[in-house]
């Protein structure tokens, strides 16, 4: 199996509409709060969790989006800046804001992937209490030999929950994803304020 665990103790949950109780773990040393027994969600509740989780990642990567397309329109301005004034003070400047943005923007895209990560935890928590988790409709992507005998149908539609990465990955280029097109392009912008200082620099 995956990386991904039902928060819940038992190892498949009971249909929607079951009376048994899940028994929920001890929640974390300093809460204040002892080992109970609580009912499965309605699913009213579950689809309003999955969509609050939803708007949470789409909102999450339109700010990631519009991040990245600010670095680049101030790394335009530096290159306009440069051209126009040929100042190493004015240039310098401009750099500076082009890398301190480009910093920032990889703070918030290595957040909101942990954001990500969190919130598709979530959803397939909830998929897992609608019983979703079946091979005909939302199957899980196994790491095990189970997966082989599986259809090629079953294998494409797989779902886990997306992977960590370290920062070394930006630079390996078997590793793509969204989250990590992104740092590439603010890690892009700012070699490139750098190299904009450092040419600017030789020719004055």
């Amino acid at each position: 199996m995956n990386e991904y665990k039902f928060l819940t103790t038992a190892s498949r949950p009971t249909p929607r509409n079951a009376a048994a109780p899940l028994v929920r773990p001890l929640a974390p040393k300093g809460f204040n709060m002892r080992r109970e027994e609580r009912t499965i969600p309605s699913e009213e509740i579950l689809l309003k969790a999955m969509e609050l989780a939803w708007k949470d990642h789409h909102h999450a990567r339109d700010q990631t989006w519009k991040t990245v397309q600010m670095v680049a329109v101030l790394g335009a301005g530096l290159l306009t800046i440069d051209l126009q004034y040929k100042s190493l003070l004015a240039t310098a400047l401009a750099a500076l804001l082009v890398v301190l943005a480009s910093a920032v923007g990889v703070g918030i895209t290595w957040n909101h992937r942990k954001l990500e990560r969190r919130k598709f935890i979530h959803l397939m928590n909830c998929e897992e209490l609608l019983g979703l988790h079946r091979d005909d409709i939302i199957p899980l992507a196994c790491n095990d030999d189970s997966m082989k005998n599986k259809s090629d149908l079953v294998k494409d539609s797989a779902v886990s929950v997306p992977k960590k990465y370290k920062f070394i990955d930006v630079i390996n280029p078997f590793k793509q994803n969204t989250s990590l097109f992104i740092l590439r392009i603010h890690l892009a912008i700012m070699v490139f304020a750098l190299l904009i200082i450092f040419l600017r620099w030789r020719i004055t």
